[in-house]
């Protein structure tokens, strides 16, 4: 809906334009193997007014790998349970490598209500994420 000369605008009109930062960082490590588990304390949920709100969020995943490994650690944010591209990926053969691996996601939330942004990694049996320096922000915007 648009603004239109002389319009009077409602509190929750003006409320909706304005970008709504959310952050959570992660409470506890999540130890391999795991396939798309959720990193401990790194979800955001958000509730939106209308519908195809837009959402911009960074994901930043620490992992390590605790003895050699040969697997690819990935992270990725997942929207309302179902995973999202692109993939943060970590890989080293070398004992006790660790990265701190960003990835940024942008889209739309297409309906009204609750929404649930969290991290999630698939992580090899020698490989972590460390959930204390793994967190996620979310910017949200919702169309008047």
């Amino acid at each position: 809906m648009p603004f239109y000369a002389g319009q009077r605008l409602t509190a929750g009109q003006m409320g909706r334009i304005q970008p709504r930062p959310t952050t959570a960082v992660g409470t506890a490590t999540l130890t391999g193997p795991q396939t798309n588990a959720d990193i401990p304390g790194a979800t955001v949920t958000v509730t939106t007014e209308t519908a195809n709100a837009t959402y911009k969020a960074l994901a930043v995943f620490d992992l390590r790998a605790t003895i050699a490994s040969t697997g690819t650690a990935l992270g990725r944010m997942s929207l309302d349970g179902v995973p999202q591209n692109p993939l943060a990926t970590y890989n080293t053969p070398a004992a006790s490598g660790r990265a701190t691996v960003v990835q940024v996601y942008q889209g739309t939330l297409p309906t009204v209500g609750s929404h649930t942004l969290k991290l999630v990694a698939t992580l090899a049996a020698s490989q972590e994420a460390v959930g204390v320096n793994s967190s996620i922000m979310v910017d949200i915007l919702e169309v008047i």
